[in-house]
């Protein structure tokens, strides 16, 4: 959508925001896409030195596909990088191999152009399917064929860089995952494409490069000018041609007053007095030092499944555990942090792998049926929690995909046994660690005020709890229309749990993306939501914001919430608040 130029020359185009930040530069224009080769006569002779060829390019490609998985490694994490592990996958796939070897044979014609018809019959099939996730799969596949196509044309002197100047905003068609891990964020601070999605790898890593960056802007390549200056609000999703020098300087004191209003060293409190601890969500030990960094009061919610998970060779013992765990404990110090304990599907294990795939593994055997079920593993982790814990106050143990009372009580008897076990050994342990549950099941709401007696803690994963509350697969296309976590009968389930919680006098958090949304933020806090646990990026914002709501205001507005039909509806209160409280976050 183009909206009115503010003057004869601005313009302002209309698009998806994804990554948040502001970007002001001139225009780099970046044209690319899988154009086909052209294709070529060979003779039978000539076909070995083309399959050499083709295998050079190969092992080319690859040893820039792990450049790149270093290069995020560092800039973001394991997780982010190892979006990268699937492409290495690709090159090795046996099956695409053999086929451009049979093509090659069959028809005689240059090994570029065979492999690119090989790998657009692929495409092709995926794009046809109606698995969404499988369908996504075009664009990594897409990426390694460019970049194979790119190693085997005939080297050429390479052409000088003509763009040298620093504050670029790119713009192009649409951007691979290599694209964007491969930006220098030095020269180019931001960019913006017409396609694409807030889910897709390039915007996942745009986030965490923390890269402003806006898709879905129609026609973008025909209305900007290489070189011209622009600026790329990230929060808003616009880019905006030939800026006025009103407009720079608006943009200029916006980037300096949200510089002012995210210091780190302000106390997370609302007008009138209510307390909120504001503590981050975290999955690897590079996000470490970004907790103290943003004055983040510890770990809300510790993803320990994925240290767990990701050594091929099995799960690491309970003196790696031990060590993992403390040095996450001891950098948080003085504030703690809740573990939450194993929580994966039974077909992600390292030690067994299921013989068939379960038929629907969202309502199988996960979260902490798993731990209850491997007991011994189960042990390790929490002995483990426990000695890493000693020195550490205020750290917490949270189970999570709980469903009801005996689940509870028979993962605490298990931790029980281990602080006896420790204590035999006399091993230093955490004496004081709290323990708490991850409310994700209706069941488990609806028994909130029994399962309130048996724990120090609520934590709401809304994701999960919109999801089983409405029956939503949120990477379902066909229904993931229908997936509001501010449905009434979730928001609901939420006051049901936040209202146990307080009767019993324990406090409850959320650690889903909506603790997260600067729009439903005065919803939770008028639930009486007393803990969010947010990205470390989002910190700044979230204190920000929580700084200027009023609790008052938040709880009559939540009574109104409550009552209402839709989720629309729900979703327009809360957002009105939010707008009158903090509207320097709408500009």
């Amino acid at each position: 959508m183009i909206q009115e130029p503010i003057s004869t020359e601005e313009t302002w185009l209309q698009g998806i925001p994804v990554s948040p930040g502001i970007a002001l530069g001139k225009i780099k224009i970046q044209i690319s896409g899988s154009k086909e080769p052209v294709a070529y006569d060979i003779s039978p002779e000539e076909v070995d030195a083309e399959l050499v060829r083709f295998h050079r390019a190969l092992q080319t490609t690859a040893d820039q596909i792990r450049t790149l998985r270093e290069r995020m490694i560092q800039i973001s994490g394991e997780k982010d990088a190892s979006i990268f592990d699937a492409h290495i996958l690709l090159l090795q796939d046996k099956i695409i191999l053999q086929q451009v070897q049979t093509e090659l044979l069959k028809r005689l014609q240059n090994v570029e152009h065979i492999f690119y018809v090989v790998m657009q019959n692929y495409m092709e099939v995926l794009r046809r399917v109606d698995d969404p996730y499988l369908r996504a799969k075009t664009a990594d596949m897409e990426d390694v064929m460019q970049r194979v196509i790119n190693n085997l044309r005939s080297t050429e002197p390479p052409e000088d860089e003509e763009e040298t100047e620093k504050d670029q905003v790119l713009v192009a068609y649409d951007l691979t995952p290599s694209d964007t891990a491969a930006m220098d964020a030095s020269l180019i601070h931001g960019f913006a494409t017409e396609i694409g999605s807030s889910v897709s790898h390039t915007a996942i890593l745009a986030r965490s490069m923390g890269i402003p960056a806006v898709v879905g802007l129609d026609q973008a390549l025909l209305r900007v000018e290489s070189h011209s200056p622009a600026i790329l609000d990230g929060y808003k999703g616009v880019l905006i041609l030939k800026p006025t020098k009103e407009t720079e300087e608006y943009y200029h004191r916006l980037q300096v007053e949200k510089e002012k209003a995210y210091k780190r060293d302000l106390p997370t409190i609302t007008r009138d007095g209510r307390n909120i601890r504001l503590s981050v969500n975290v999955e690897f030990p590079h996000e470490y030092s970004g907790i103290k960094e943003v004055g983040a009061e510890g770990v809300g919610l510790f993803r320990t499944e994925f240290f767990l998970l990701s050594n091929p060779s099995g799960m690491p013992d309970e003196e790696e555990q031990t060590r993992y765990y403390r040095k996450l404990a001891e950098g948080c110090s003085p504030h703690g942090v809740i573990f939450r304990t194993l929580d994966s599907g039974g077909d992600k294990l390292p030690c067994e792998q299921l013989r068939t795939p379960e038929p629907n593994p969202f309502l199988g055997w996960r979260g902490i049926r798993v731990s209850l079920s491997r007991p011994e593993l189960f042990k390790q982790q929490l002995r483990a929690i426990l000695r890493a814990c000693a020195d550490t106050p205020g750290c917490g143990i949270m189970f999570p995909m709980v469903s009801g009372y005996t689940e509870v009580v028979t993962a605490k008897h298990i931790l029980q046994e281990c602080r006896e076990e420790l204590e035999r050994k006399n091993i230093p342990y955490a004496r004081d660690l709290k323990v708490g549950i991850m409310i994700e099941v209706p069941s488990a709401a609806i028994m909130t005020d029994v399962l309130a007696r048996e724990v120090d803690f609520f934590s709401i994963g809304t994701n999960d709890l919109t999801q089983y509350t409405i029956a939503v697969d949120r990477v379902n296309n066909r229904v993931a229309n229908m997936f509001r976590p501010t449905h009434p009968a979730v928001i609901r389930i939420m006051d049901m749990t936040i209202t146990a919680g307080e009767r019993e006098n324990i406090p409850t958090a959320i650690c889903g993306e909506m603790a997260g949304d600067i729009t439903l933020l005065p919803l939770l806090i008028g639930l009486g939501a007393t803990s969010m646990s947010v990205g470390v990026h989002l910190v700044p914002i979230i204190r920000y914001a929580i700084r200027n709501l009023d609790y008052g205001q938040c709880r009559d507005m939540a009574q109104k919430a409550l009552q209402a039909p839709n989720s629309r509806a729900i979703v327009d209160l809360s957002t009105a608040l939010a707008r009158k409280s903090y509207p320097a976050l709408f500009e």
